[in-house]
């Protein structure tokens, strides 16, 4: 990281970074340019270098979370050309990696003004990939359509029953039931 005497010049990346973070600590209302600012041992200067106010900041750490987390990802499963073998690549990736806490924060702030939008074009990218899978994997458009909203029902409750460790202890060894189950006729 680039410095100028001594102190890291932050980037954009930077502070979105940060912000999410402090979504992930406390939600949307928990991102406070000040607080930021404190714990990267700059000034508020250095924010409005790269943003014109907080929004703008939120702004940019969810467009951050939705390409990594989302559009990057989703370019990656729809490399694999044969349909059940996507099918699973997504439940591997869905299921078996740690949860990811800022999401689950931003599921509970779905309908807050500054996630509603980001969310909604979040979850309807990975509905439209689940369902076009489906489809491929020979499904009726409307039959897999339900599934794919099933399937990403069962995405979200899985990841919020992952946070608690009695519960998560009672979970399935092995998500092939939901290939199974998303598949059969």
């Amino acid at each position: 990281m680039a410095t100028r005497s001594g102190k890291p010049l932050l980037s954009r990346d930077d502070w979105a970074r940060a912000a999410l973070r402090a979504i992930e600590r406390g939600g949307v209302k928990g991102v406070a340019v000040d607080r930021l600012a404190k714990e990267f041992e700059t000034t508020r200067g250095s924010f409005y270098w790269h943003f014109h106010d907080r929004d703008d900041l939120i702004a940019a750490a969810l467009e951050l979370w939705e390409r990594e987390n989302t559009t990057d990802r989703l370019g990656v499963v729809l490399s694999i050309d044969d349909p059940l073998q996507r099918l699973k690549a997504v439940v591997a990736e869905v299921y078996e990696r740690p949860v990811d806490e800022i999401e689950v924060t931003l599921v509970s702030e779905a309908h807050e003004p500054p996630v509603a939008a980001v969310f909604a074009r979040v979850t309807q990218a990975r509905l439209d990939v689940l369902r076009s899978t489906l489809v491929e994997v020979g499904l009726p458009e409307a039959e897999a359509e339900r599934r794919a909203w099933l399937a990403y029902a069962l995405y979200l409750g899985h990841h919020q029953l992952l946070r608690n460790p009695d519960l998560a202890a009672r979970g399935p060894a092995s998500m092939q039931f939901v290939i199974r189950l998303l598949t059969s006729p």
